[in-house]
């Protein structure tokens, strides 16, 4: 808050002076306070709470990134609104609320903890913000939205076409169609389903806006040229587990890490997987340092999925200047700047998925320098936090001036 100026503090001072406790005093005061609350309430910055209640570290690396960034600002004060256990750092102060809470969109025993809820909402309204910005869709999203009177809710909605094979895919759908009856906004990280998303759930345009995914963004990472490949992530239907093992045995002179949790779908891939010669295999959870060293230590990363809004896959992979190589589906084709940040292939091509890769694997060393310095720049410029804070002002302010 801008101090208040001599002139209005010399008022102040007169207006409180014995000589002024008459009616025309009182009244110079009543003056006082209603010209101090204007210049105040001009002068206070707005504020904005962020909300992810997802164990996920993808959404919770999204926000965190953006929280710290608001932070810089003189114009938006912003807070932090969480699960207790968080996988990624945060640096914590009086400005993050971390709450014990259900870490799925579902319905758990933790969801009917009621006094929680409403000490969180209560605590919301109390602090008065001017918009609440959900990161990821959640159950508790939808009372906090409800109970916020004439704050602007934001709700980010990742899966339009929730993914065949997922556990939690009806519970999505279901979310959608109620979180776009509720929210002011919503925000979609990708051009190609904002039609969908209006025909599906019968949305107006007007409230539908575009915001792509950023990260909190290192400083650049020189390859090592070891021509090992990277899988990283859940390995479940939809991100192409069958698509993974057949490239693998069409490139058996290729080393593949493949990291992640396994969908019990999928125990069969899995461990047909784990038994080919060229593949290390790590189902268990792994941490921000041995996320950051998966990457650092290939030369690229794949995304051979059936099915996809967006990668939050191909975004880390510039982020550790890392080039990829990715099936066009969805909107993956927004991503990827083909032939400089990485490669295209025609939707489940896997002989033509495999062929890129050989080939990839033995460009000459000055062009694949290139072009993992190119896919950090274009990252870094496209979905670093520390440039996608001004559009994200930018969405706050449109329904705020």
């Amino acid at each position: 808050m801008v101090k208040i100026s001599e002139n209005n503090e010399q008022l102040k001072n007169e207006c409180l002076s014995e000589d002024n406790q008459s009616e025309s005093g009182l009244f110079r005061l009543w003056i006082l306070s209603v010209l101090l609350g204007k210049y105040e309430g001009e002068e206070q910055m707005r504020k904005v709470l962020l909300v992810t209640f997802s164990d996920n570290a993808d959404h919770q690396d999204t926000l965190f990134g953006m929280y710290e960034e608001m932070r810089n600002r003189k114009d938006w004060d912003a807070y932090l609104l969480c699960i207790n256990t968080p996988k990624v750092n945060l640096k914590q102060s009086d400005h993050t609320w971390l709450v014990d809470c259900p870490k799925r969109p579902g319905v758990t025993k933790k969801t009917f903890n009621f006094p929680l809820l409403l000490s969180i909402i209560c605590r919301i309204r109390k602090k008065k913000f001017d918009a609440i910005y959900f990161e990821s869709l959640h159950t508790w999203n939808l009372p906090i939205m409800m109970m916020s009177g004439k704050t602007r809710t934001y709700q980010v909605i990742h899966e339009v076409i929730p993914h065949e094979g997922d556990s939690q895919a009806k519970m999505v759908d279901l979310m959608n169609k109620v979180v776009v009856k509720i929210a002011n906004t919503i925000v979609l990280r990708n051009k190609t389903y904002v039609h969908d998303l209006i025909e599906r759930y019968g949305i107006s345009a007007r409230r539908v806006k575009y915001l792509e995914l950023w990260r909190r963004y290192p400083e650049y990472t020189a390859p090592v040229h070891n021509g090992q490949v990277l899988f990283f992530g859940r390995i479940n239907p939809y991100k192409g587990a069958d698509n993974l093992l057949e490239i693998v045995r069409l490139c058996p002179d290729i080393q593949f890490n493949v990291i992640g949790r396994v969908n019990p779908q999928m125990h069969d891939i899995v461990e047909q997987l784990g038994a080919e010669k060229n593949v290390k295999l790590n189902n268990d959870y792994v941490t921000d340092q041995e996320m950051r060293e998966a990457f650092i230590n290939c030369d690229w990363v794949i995304v051979p999925y059936n099915s996809a809004s967006q990668s939050g896959i191909i975004i880390d992979a510039y982020k550790y200047s890392r080039p990829v190589i990715a099936f066009a589906v969805g909107a993956i084709h927004e991503q990827v700047d083909a032939n400089k940040s990485g490669f295209l292939v025609k939707a489940g091509d896997n002989k033509t998925f495999a062929d890129k890769l050989k080939e990839a694997v033995k460009v000459n060393t000055d062009e694949y320098d290139a072009m993992c310095r190119y896919a950090y720049q274009y990252g870094s410029q496209k979905y670093a936090a520390s440039g996608a804070v001004d559009r994200f002002i930018e969405l706050l302010e449109e329904k705020n001036k």
